[in-house]
């Protein structure tokens, strides 16, 4: 299985933000371990940066945290088209927009989310943490 991971599934496990952690962190277990395939997207990777360093007030901390992550998922490039069609569809929130596209460029499964409701209409199946580990275990 080829999973897209939304930001909050991410910041949920390096915030340790409860009661999200636990079938985020074992969501991205399972990316760990090459049960199944995890990604994020490059934008992805830039706003949880940026919001590591907001909250911790450490660069230190921040870069940690990217490189952990780089060592359990894989990063899917953005490219010019995926911007222009997450564009030309006007999506009320353009970067889950740009997440879905990306996903479905790379031919992912589904995108892993706490907020479906952010990808309603967006040609891809969606599933909570919660969700996506009922139907992987």
């Amino acid at each position: 299985m080829k999973i897209m991971c939304d930001t909050n599934v991410i910041i949920d496990v390096l915030l340790e933000r409860e009661p999200f952690i636990e079938d985020s962190y074992k969501v991205l277990k399972f990316c760990e371990e090459h049960k199944i395939d995890g990604f994020v997207s490059a934008s992805s990777v830039t706003d949880i940066y940026y919001l590591v360093r907001k909250y911790t007030h450490s660069i230190d901390m921040a870069y940690k945290a990217v490189g952990k992550l780089l060592e359990i998922v894989k990063v899917c490039s953005v490219t010019n088209n995926d911007v222009l069609i997450a564009f030309q569809k006007k999506a009320k929130d353009f970067e889950d927009c740009l997440v879905a596209t990306c996903a479905k460029s790379i031919h992912c499964d589904c995108i892993v989310t706490r907020n479906k409701r952010d990808f309603d209409g967006m040609g891809i199946p969606m599933f909570t943490p919660t969700e996506i580990l009922l139907k992987i275990m």
